[in-house]
Order: structure tokens, then sequence, then C-alpha cells
């Protein structure tokens, strides 16, 4: 079945272990672009989970620092009177905040409750470019007592 070849000393015809040997070849190779793309396909991947990742942060730190400073503005509000509240000072409604938050300013509107005398209606809107941070809220002043209604 199988002669030797005078020439090489090998048997005529190629053996069933190396033509095994030979397809096993073929194969790694094949094997070893399907394993390079299937990694490129998951850095990929994980690549853009870490980019959403990144921006998701910056999304909530500018949140987290607008919430901060219109809080900040809204303290000086609560600080105002009755009749402030009434007429906003500018100084109060609207502006920018100090280095390292320039990049952000506020806008504010006061607005008496129609319902409840005393109550007014606060909405505090910090800005940046690309974004908004509202803060809404109710303070309350007790109304001066009408004259003739006892002490």
């Amino acid at each position: 079945m199988w002669r030797a070849s005078a020439r090489s000393g090998t048997r005529r015809g190629a053996s069933p272990r190396r033509a095994g040997a030979r397809a096993r070849r073929g194969v790694s190779l094949l094997e070893a672009v399907a394993a390079l793309a299937i990694v490129g396909a998951t850095s990929a991947s994980v690549l853009a989970v870490t980019g959403a990742g990144v921006r998701t942060a910056e999304r909530a730190r500018r949140a987290l620092e607008a919430t901060a400073l219109a809080q900040e503005a809204l303290a000086r509000i609560t600080l105002l009177s009755e009749a402030s509240l009434r007429a906003l000072p500018d100084s109060v409604g609207a502006g920018t905040f100090a280095t390292p938050f320039d990049e952000y300013a506020w806008q504010a509107a006061v607005r008496p409750d129609a319902t409840i005398p005393g109550l007014y209606r606060v909405e505090v809107a910090v800005t940046w470019d690309g974004g908004t941070q509202p803060l809404n809220t109710a303070l309350y002043r007790r109304p001066a007592s009408a004259p003739g209604r006892g002490q």
C-alpha cells in the first residue's frame, strides 16, 4: 500500500498524519484570524461602554455642581424680607458664579402664591453651555396682621 520513495526516503502519497497536520495548520490560521476578530469586536465594545461611563460621570458631576450652586442662589433668596421677595433685587435675580464656577449662570423668579397669603413660589435655574438645572421651592413669610384683627 505505502511505498517508500527512493529520493526522499518518505512514503509515496500523503500520509494521514501529515495531511492532518497540514489541515490543522490551515485551521489554526483561520482560528487565529477569528480570534483576532473576536478580540477586536470585544475591545470595541469595552471601549464604547467605557466612553459611555465617562460621559455619564461628566453629566452627573455637572448636575451635582449645578444643584449645589442652585441651592446657594436659593439660600440668598431665603434671607430676603417679604418686601424684597415681591420686588426681587437684580443682584439676587440673575448672575454668574465666581471662579471656578464662572461657566455657570443663574436666574431666579419669585411669585406670590394666589391662594395662600405669605407663600411665595421660588424658581432658580442654573445654566451652563449645554444644560440647565432647575430648582423649585416655596417660601413662607408670615403676613403682617391687618389692623383691627386683634393682636
